[in-house]
């Protein structure tokens, strides 16, 4: 799912009113959000002026995207039935209601570009008002409704106060939510009843966040594009390696690796192979082995045969604890992409020469890395690569029409996968063939698909929804 943020963070109010934690807070966030795979647009200390470019960047970007988070840290207030955000020309308390127009963003302008797209997920996270200024009679936030597909997040309830004070440099509120966000794959709303939890206990009671939601289809910060809840050894760079940046040798070999010019590609793995193993440090090998697959995956043939003969050409790059982050690279990339996401489409091209390693002792351990990576994604047919054969059910719902056999169904798990297999592979004729394309597909090895269908299948074609036909 795409999803597109506006972080904002107000530390710089007049005297009297400036807070501590407010750009510190959105920065982190800014950066988690990043690190999930977002489009994100960070703006500290905005002014009156700022307000009309912000809310014109929401309309657009709402268009472009599966879903949109508006967050704002700062002070925020209610006036005549109003809540507003304030800029840090503000003043607080506003003068009136004319001048808090002018000087803040007004929620209801926020929910009125989020009520054209119901269908959509639409998010606003506040962590507002602060420090000096709770939440009360006179500064707090008039009760409100969410359009549909909207969900709405405080840091405190209705009339309640919310501190600028916390820990780690943040307020309580988004010091919470960083420690969630991307840690445990929760749906929105299971999330922030964590984090309402945590800080209703860290503040002895004294703050209640408070959520009010409309949101039609489910949604999840983490769906497993951030794997921070497994022990990573690698750094963001590696991990995303779109962002990967060595000024060193082998740093330029690696550019070489990503030129997609084959011939390039090949005498980066030659020249490559010529570093001594000893001399590449975790990262590295793991990069090494990533851009190994997206060669070879690309069609360079020197990278395709450091593949084929797989086994002995990760004998150097074996450590003495039992791993093979060259291996790991491998792994990582058939199944991730280069901002760290999972991917649908699978780089499997190789599946059965790498896969085959699964059985050998000394690469048990490589394995295990990518077990554990896999065991929390939420796609249900996806197989996990174990020493022990695990075999693939695949139903098929056929029937003869002369001498073709007409697939209308395909399921794996009870999951329908007719129409992606079909649009994705192209064409096959029979059993084999078919066999083949869902090995493709579903990365996992030819002799472990297990195909049931009630007629023979050799000659066949398929019929989706959309009439797509091989």
């Amino acid at each position: 799912m795409k999803t597109f943020a506006i972080v904002l963070g107000n530390n710089d109010y007049h005297k009297g009113a400036t807070l501590n934690n407010a750009v510190n807070d959105a920065t982190a966030i800014s950066q988690i959000f990043e690190k999930l795979g977002f489009d994100v647009d960070l703006m500290v200390n905005i002014t009156k002026d700022n307000i009309p470019t912000i809310l014109e960047k929401l309309e657009v970007e709402i268009e472009r995207h599966d879903a949109t988070i508006f967050y704002f840290a700062g002070h925020g207030y209610e006036l005549d039935g109003e809540n507003y955000l304030a800029s840090v020309d503000c003043q607080i308390p506003p003068a009136g209601k004319h001048t808090a127009a002018a000087d803040s963003i007004r929620m209801s302008e926020i929910l009125k570009i989020y009520s054209k797209y119901p269908n959509k997920v639409n998010i606003i996270i506040v962590d507002a008002c602060r420090r000096t200024f709770n939440r009360g009679a006179a500064l707090g936030f008039t009760p409100i409704q969410s359009p549909r597909g909207t969900l709405i997040a405080f840091s405190t309830s209705p009339n309640d106060g919310a501190s600028d004070e916390g820990y780690g440099g943040h307020s309580f509120y988004t010091a919470v939510l960083l420690e969630y966000l991307g840690r445990e794959r929760l749906s929105v709303e299971e999330l922030f009843k964590k984090v309402r939890k945590s800080v209703y206990a860290l503040t002895d009671g004294r703050q209640t966040t408070w959520e009010h939601t409309s949101l039609i289809s489910d949604y999840y910060f983490n769906s497993g594009q951030l794997l921070d809840s497994v022990d990573l050894p690698y750094n963001d760079c590696a991990v995303m390696d779109v962002k990967y940046s060595d000024q060193s040798d082998f740093g330029l070999l690696i550019e070489k690796f990503k030129s997609h010019n084959y011939y390039k590609q090949n005498d980066a793995l030659s020249d490559s192979l010529k570093i001594p193993a000893r001399n590449l440090n975790l990262d590295q090998k793991f990069i090494f082995g990533r851009n190994i697959l997206q060669s070879a995956n690309g069609g360079a043939y020197v990278c395709k045969n450091f593949i084929e003969n797989l086994a002995n050409n990760l004998v150097p790059y074996q450590e003495e604890d039992g791993q093979n982050h060259v291996l790991n690279g491998i792994l990582f990339e058939m199944y991730f992409d280069s901002n760290g996401n999972y991917r649908k489409d699978k780089k499997s091209i190789l599946l059965e020469e790498i896969f085959r390693l699964r059985k050998i002792p000394q690469f048990e351990k490589s394995f295990d890395f990518i077990k554990n990576l896999l065991v929390s994604e939420a796609d249900e047919i996806i197989y996990i690569p174990e020493k022990e054969d695990v075999f693939c059910d695949v139903d098929v719902l056929a029937t003869n029409r002369g001498e073709k056999q007409i697939i209308t169904k395909i399921s794996v798990n009870s999951v329908d996968i007719t129409e992606p297999i079909s649009s994705y592979f192209g064409y096959a004729t029979d059993k084999e063939d078919l066999t083949k394309y869902l090995s493709r597909f579903l990365c996992i090895p030819k002799d472990l698909i297990l195909i049931r269908c009630a007629i023979e299948l050799k000659n066949i074609s398929i019929n989706t929804a959309s009439q797509i036909g091989w």
